[in-house]
């Protein structure tokens, strides 16, 4: 048995030794080859330029892209049956694509309301002396929440993206478990020598968890009215023909608000 592509081609014996052919494509001429159109099969435009949307989203391509001169005469030598689009058409398609992927993400989330997630985020100064933060990992935690685990778990993290000997500081909340894990991070980090000399300042507590616990302790006060404004606007927000209703009520009492409901989280 032989591939099915060798139809396409003619074979001439170049010499009386076994074996040795010249290959040669039906399909062209002379200087080029050109493929007609009925040989060229299983085109779909709609996914074409589906996935032209998503090289453009992907490589931060420009949208006038698709309109290139010689891009386009490049995708019609390599099939006659492209059509061309315009860059509103394919601004069209990557806007779908947007909200296609923000579904599934939308989806994948609220599967994880009851599970742990720990995200690892890098604060840095580039050459040019400005703070930058990037999101290096977004994993799904599944073993316990003790500090050994998190110490095992974020030392990988940092080991993926070779950081271990460019960590100077880690902040993180305040709870029992973090705490022990940094005193192993600064243990072992402190070999590399890259942490300050006294390491003094090694975990930088998180500034919004004190506050929050410090407004968490005021609002216990107010504990059962917070709850009962929690449960009107988890109510109101859980459907949208409320919502409009509710929107509806506010335009006639003359309310000059523009803010739209939102639930809290005891946490943030």
């Amino acid at each position: 048995m032989r591939a099915a592509v060798w139809e396409h081609f003619s074979f001439t014996k170049l010499s009386d030794v076994k074996g040795e052919y010249e290959a040669n494509y039906k399909y062209s001429n002379n200087t080029h080859y050109k493929v007609n159109s009925s040989h060229v099969t299983n085109f779909d435009q709609r996914v074409f330029v589906r996935m032209f949307a998503e090289a453009i989203m992907y490589h931060s391509y420009p949208y006038s892209m698709v309109e290139h001169v010689k891009l386009r005469e490049m995708l019609s030598y390599l099939n006659p049956k492209v059509r061309h689009v315009t860059r509103n058409t394919i601004l069209r398609y990557c806007w779908l694509e947007h909200l296609r992927l923000k579904s599934i993400l939308h989806e994948t989330l609220s599967h994880l309301n009851s599970r742990g997630i720990l995200t690892l985020t890098a604060h840095f100064i580039n050459n040019n002396w400005s703070l930058k933060s990037h999101i290096l990992n977004f994993r799904y935690f599944p073993s316990s929440h003790k500090g050994v685990e998190i110490y095992l778990f974020v030392v990988g993290l940092i080991k993926e993206w070779s950081l271990e000997r460019k960590a100077f500081s880690i902040t993180c909340d305040n709870v029992g478990a973090m705490d022990v894990m940094v005193a192993r991070f600064k243990s072992d980090f402190l070999s590399f020598g890259t942490l300050p000399v006294t390491s003094r300042f090694i975990h930088v507590c998180c500034s919004a968890h004190i506050l929050n616990l410090i407004v968490q302790s005021g609002m216990k006060v107010i504990d059962r009215s917070v709850l009962k404004l929690h449960e009107s606007v988890n109510y109101i927000a859980s459907s949208d023909a409320r919502l409009c209703t509710f929107g509806k009520c506010v335009s006639d009492s003359k309310c000059n608000f523009v803010r739209k409901l939102r639930l809290d989280y005891p946490t943030r």
